[in-house]
């Protein structure tokens, strides 16, 4: 499982951690290994369309990013799929790799499967927890696209994001305390081979 983190500029990246270039926040173009880092749009705390594109124009010839999020409508799944049109044509007329955000309410059959290279688990606790996630990860996986989990700040949450089949995860704990927060991630790793899953 790949570690995106954003900011932490001074903790050192190993093969398993890597960038997680966020709108309005500390980004560089020093030490983006292609395959180890990706871009974010910044909806969680809210989308900033001027920020966004600045990024986008800053970060969009380094080679090997791994997905841009395209705009997306925190726990709203209709509202994140009447951006896409706009916004995915933009990311891709880039030559970027784009990641639909699964949001509440979202079904496979209304996932825009052939026009993506990554899905982003994104939604509510509730929602990202449930059923319907990890169906749209099976489906995603199926596919062969790449599965990011967001907001993973903990031993459980960990878990299923792993048991769900994500290539990647984020969380804000990794950005404001790196230097505790990193090194749990193989604590929760060695967890988890020691304590299978009870089915």
């Amino acid at each position: 499982m790949l570690l995106l983190v954003s900011g932490a500029t001074k903790t050192p990246r190993d093969a398993n951690v890597g960038h997680f270039i966020v709108p309005k926040q500390w980004n560089t173009t020093l030490d983006l290994q292609p395959g180890r880092w990706a871009m974010d749009n910044g909806a969680f705390t809210g989308f900033n369309e001027g920020a966004f594109m600045r990024m986008l124009e800053r970060f969009h010839d380094r080679l090997g990013c791994l997905f841009v999020t395209a705009p997306d409508v925190v726990e709203d799944a209709a509202s994140t799929l009447a951006r896409w049109p706009f916004w995915s044509r933009v990311i891709r007329g880039l030559n970027l790799p784009v990641a639909f955000v699964g949001q509440d309410g979202l079904t496979p059959d209304r996932v825009p499967w052939d026009e993506m290279q990554a899905l982003f688990i994104g939604g509510s606790t509730s929602w990202k927890v449930g059923p319907e996630a990890r169906s749209l990860c099976a489906f995603a996986k199926a596919r062969g696209l790449w599965v990011h989990w967001g907001r993973v700040n903990g031993r459980v949450r960990y878990r299923q994001a792993v048991e769900a089949g994500a290539d990647s995860m984020d969380g804000r704990s990794f950005s404001i305390a790196p230097d505790i927060n990193i090194p749990l991630v193989q604590e929760w790793e060695d967890d988890r081979q020691r304590t299978p899953r009870l089915v």
